[in-house]
């Protein structure tokens, strides 16, 4: 028999599947109503028809598999020519026929459906084949003698749906199997125009079958209370449903169709950026406060089905978007603004699309660090933070040490900090203060600098300046003066005796027992303030007295 696989439609219906028209309630009475099986549910084949003209393999998937033999026998290879000639041997080319006394058998498939109503929880199959149902070998005559290649009638039964043609003899079979990897199989028989489980856990009841034995018949069949045997769901394995019209024995030309019920595996994914960065983490990229944030929003349908009522949201922004539909494999790419907010920021979209009652959803997270970045510099000279003059006085000659604290007073960290100050000469040095080694001032860390010099005299300022780089690749800087009084002190004192500078002798001629007044002039000849100013002299009981 010539192999065959033609591409095949499963929508069991859970899977209602949006693209499906619905179609009217199926009855099993081997007749196939007005809109009682939607061709979207069928898989099979046609006289000289492609798979590919007929199918749109993209979209279904699954082939059906139809060859001579027995279950489970699973090929690699499938053809787009109906196998209705289908001989038993590879010897003979695969060219003979069931049908030994006319044209077509009635267990020559022709097309085969499938469908899982998930509300009824009922697996429905139906079977058409290019003869008459219960004629086997083709001749078009169903009341014949049992030994006429097994075609004969046979006892009466429910399977036949019209009692006076009891068409399916004893030694004619149909035979139905539906497995699922990690449950029960059931396998059912139909012959002499009724049914037995040959295999399985299913209850008679949970059984009905139908087959038409006029030109036009059908085989149908129901299994109910499917969910209790086997595992009914998206993302589900596979079932697998095989049929074989067939008769007593090994015959030539029997056929085996097999297919498979995939549920649909729905899915969705969402992947949110913050200014193009795909920032699950935090910090995620860093945003200078106030300035612009976009957020993208990139949405796949990454299952097998297509998704309505596709919405996207934003746990914190109040943002909502609708993209309807998303094929499988589409895509829905959104964007949100807003300005940055000062410090760690993070946010979650959110995306949730409907595939019939079945709802998928996916969520990821996205940060941000809002930068509010300054730098503090705090000079001092000799210990004394002297911002404004005259600052520590000292002595003209003397050591001047400057030291300059910087700290990061911003929230992010600063890297390139560069500590300088603007009289030339004057050199800053790093002492200590990065705790870390990692030359990175971090917020709130104190780095120390110093400088030293001597004094000038006089009055003495200069500005410290230090500048960093922030996350953002923004300068942030800063700048302190210092002050500090060069001092070059000196005193004088001028001694006069009765209004004469008698620094020599004689002096002035007093008489003797005549006054003598000395007057003591002190002057303050340096370039800074003197105080504890003390007069005395050398002659005991001789104590100058302050005048003016």
């Amino acid at each position: 028999m010539k192999q065959m696989r033609i591409v095949l439609a499963i929508c069991a219906a859970l899977m209602l599947m949006i693209t499906i028209p619905a179609a009217s309630a199926i009855t099993v009475d081997g007749v196939i109503g007005d809109n009682e099986w939607n061709d979207n549910w069928a898989f099979g084949q046609t006289n000289n028809a492609t798979a590919a003209s007929e199918y749109n393999i993209s979209e279904l998937g699954d082939r059906l598999e139809v060859r001579q033999g027995g279950f489970g026998q699973d090929t690699t290879i499938w053809n787009a020519e109906d196998p209705k000639a289908d001989g038993g041997t590879v010897d003979d080319g695969f060219n003979s026929d069931i049908a030994q006394r006319g044209d077509s058998s009635g267990s020559d498939l022709l097309r085969v459906y499938g469908h899982y109503n998930a509300t009824e929880d009922t697996f429905y199959g139906l079977a058409t084949v290019y003869g008459i149902p219960g004629d086997s070998d083709g001749d078009g005559n169903l009341d014949e003698n049992c030994s006429n290649l097994h075609d004969c009638n046979g006892t009466a039964g429910p399977a036949s749906a019209h009692p006076g043609q009891i068409g399916m003899g004893p030694d004619e079979v149909w035979r139905i199997r539906i497995s699922q990897s990690g449950s029960s199989t059931a396998e059912i028989e139909i012959r002499n125009n009724n049914w037995t489980e040959t295999e399985g856990v299913l209850d008679y009841n949970d059984i009905d079958t139908r087959f038409n034995p006029i030109e036009g018949g059908v085989y149908e069949i129901a299994v109910r209370n499917a969910s209790k045997t086997w595992n009914i769901g998206p993302y589900e394995e596979p079932i697998k449903i095989e049929v074989q019209g067939s008769v007593e024995g090994d015959s030539a030309g029997e056929d085996t169709a097999t297919a498979f019920v995939r549920f649909p595996s729905p899915n969705i994914d969402i992947e949110k950026s913050t200014n193009g960065v795909d920032a699950d983490n935090p910090a995620g990229p860093y945003i200078a406060t106030g300035e612009e944030v976009i957020w993208s929003y990139n949405v796949s349908n990454t299952g097998d089905v297509p998704l309505l009522d596709v919405v996207i949201t934003d746990n914190r922004t109040g943002f909502t978007y609708q993209c309807d539909i998303l094929p499988v494999g589409g895509w829905c790419n959104v964007t949100n603004t807003s300005v940055a907010i000062e410090g760690q920021y993070a946010n979650l979209g959110n995306v949730t699309g409907h595939f019939g009652p079945f709802e998928v959803n996916d969520s990821d997270p996205s940060h941000y660090f809002g930068v509010n970045s300054s730098i503090d510099i705090e000079k001092a000279t000799n210990g004394v933070d002297a911002d404004d003059p005259t600052g520590p006085y000292v002595t003209v000659g003397g050591d001047v040490v400057w030291t300059y604290n910087v700290t990061n007073t911003g929230n992010s960290n600063l890297t390139d900090i560069v500590v300088q100050d603007n009289v030339p000469g004057v050199t800053p040095e790093y002492v200590s203060g990065d705790t870390n080694d990692d030359d990175t001032l971090e917020p709130n860390e104190v780095w120390m600098y110093n400088a030293t010099d001597t004094a000038e005299e006089g009055q003495y300022a200069n500005i410290g300046n230090v500048t960093g780089t922030d996350p953002t690749d923004a300068e942030v800087t800063d700048e302190d003066p210092s002050h500090y009084f060069g001092v070059n002190s000196s005193i004088d004192i001028e001694k006069a005796t009765n209004g004469v500078d008698a620094d020599d002798p004689t002096g002035p001629y007093v008489t003797v027992g005549g006054d003598v007044v000395w007057t003591y002039n002190v002057t303050n000849t340096g370039n800074s303030n003197l105080t504890d100013i003390v007069v005395q002299d050398n002659v005991p009981g001789v104590t100058p007295e302050y005048v003016s």
